[in-house]
């Protein structure tokens, strides 16, 4: 069995986490600049982005952060809370 390399693997995580962010594969394709096979390439980890797509991916994990940042530390939940 053929193990995917580290970092296809690592960029397909960040990938998928950009599709939910920016709307879709296709979305996010168009905001990367990118063919929609070549990204399904990399967010299966087949094979890893360019270091240029990386970058901007990492802007948009990034961005989230900070807007996450933003709104404040989430309020904490009780245990009471749980169902």
């Amino acid at each position: 069995m053929e193990q995917k390399p580290r970092w296809a693997e690592m960029c397909a995580r960040i990938l998928q986490q950009c599709e939910v962010l920016r709307g879709g594969r296709e979305n996010l394709a168009s905001f990367l600049g990118v063919n929609i096979d070549e990204l399904a390439d990399w967010v299966e980890g087949k094979a890893g982005p360019p270091r240029a797509v990386f970058e901007k991916a990492m802007e948009v994990i990034l961005a989230e952060h900070d807007r996450r940042a933003a709104l404040g530390p989430a309020p904490k939940r009780r245990r009471s809370d749980h169902h």
